[in-house]
């Protein structure tokens, strides 16, 4: 903002100059010097303002846009949960994360017979269940009308669970009031895997044979899956106690200590677990086989 202020003396004098100098002009000789000084103070007062800035928005335009995004959203058939969100998750950093899209690690009922499709009438009636062997380890029997589903939990005769990496078969039996037997074959299955609760303790083992690659401590492509989910089973009970049990045909074997490690590594790394708080041990072959076992809440 700039001021110009003029008293009014000073103004007076200029008019009164201005005036003497129109009259004397022509007594004045051309040669004759004119000059004259006239000091004084300006105080005129000059605002300036600057107009405020204008804004013009349309509302409209706003909600238009997020009404059509919405409607795109909504045309657009998408699955839930897509591929796209699973390998998402599947890049989370935190080793704490859960997966549970992971497969599941078979556990007991392990098999379910719906004798119900059964169209024979019977007097009684069997499920058995045979090794690669032959030998029957398990049999179910009854009177009657079998019922509609018989659930299998894996436990043979002597109470004990089946082992990983071993063929299975099972027949379901019909005997008629004459004891003419008719019989009614399953399908075979192998487990790579087996988790099951004993005496307070949650045990997961494996194939050593389905689970590494062979003579090495190597884990196979295709049992990467099962052995993450066992590792979201530690995750699950990460306030009790972990022992890692590998067996072999001899308790020094060069290649059984390789695979300790490994495993031990593996569920370390994984789980942020320090290794030194995780029990670990390479054992002589038992009736558990050629097995590598986790087992959880060791006393």
């Amino acid at each position: 903002m700039k001021r110009l202020l003029v008293t009014a003396t000073a103004l007076s004098l200029l008019i009164s100059a201005s005036h003497a100098a129109s009259q004397g002009q022509d007594e004045m000789k051309s040669d004759a010097p004119l000059s004259e000084t006239i000091r004084g103070e300006v105080k005129e007062q000059l605002d300036i303002q600057k107009p405020p800035p204008s804004i013009d928005l349309d509302s409209k335009e706003f909600v238009e846009s997020g009404t059509a995004q919405t409607a795109n959203v909504l045309q657009e058939a998408k699955p839930v949960p897509s591929k796209e969100d699973f390998e998402y998750y599947a890049k989370l950093t935190s080793n704490q994360t859960l997966r549970p899209w992971m497969p599941l690690i078979p556990e007991p009922p392990l098999v379910t017979f719906y004798p119900g499709l059964v169209k024979q009438e019977s007097k009684k009636w069997e499920f058995r269940v045979s090794d690669e062997g032959g030998e029957v380890v398990k049999v179910i029997k009854g009177k009657g009308v079998p019922p509609r589903n018989i659930e299998w939990n894996g436990l043979n005769e002597r109470g004990q669970y089946i082992t990983v990496g071993t063929l299975y078969s099972y027949q379901f039996l019909t005997f008629d009031e004459h004891e003419n037997a008719h019989t009614y074959p399953g399908e075979p299955f192998q487990l790579d895997a087996l988790m099951y609760k004993q005496k307070g303790k949650i045990v997961v083992e494996f194939s050593n044979k389905r689970l590494y690659q062979q003579d090495t401590a190597q884990f196979r492509s295709n049992m990467t899956g099962l052995w993450e989910r066992a590792i979201d089973v530690v995750r699950e009970n990460s306030n009790r106690p972990l022992l890692i049990e590998v067996y072999a045909d001899s308790a020094k074997s060069p290649l059984a200590e390789e695979r300790r490690q490994v495993a031990v590594l593996s569920v370390s790394d994984a789980t942020n677990m320090p290794a030194v708080d995780i029990k670990h041990a390479v054992s002589k072959i038992a009736d558990r086989g050629d097995v590598t076992r986790l087992v959880l809440n060791v006393r």
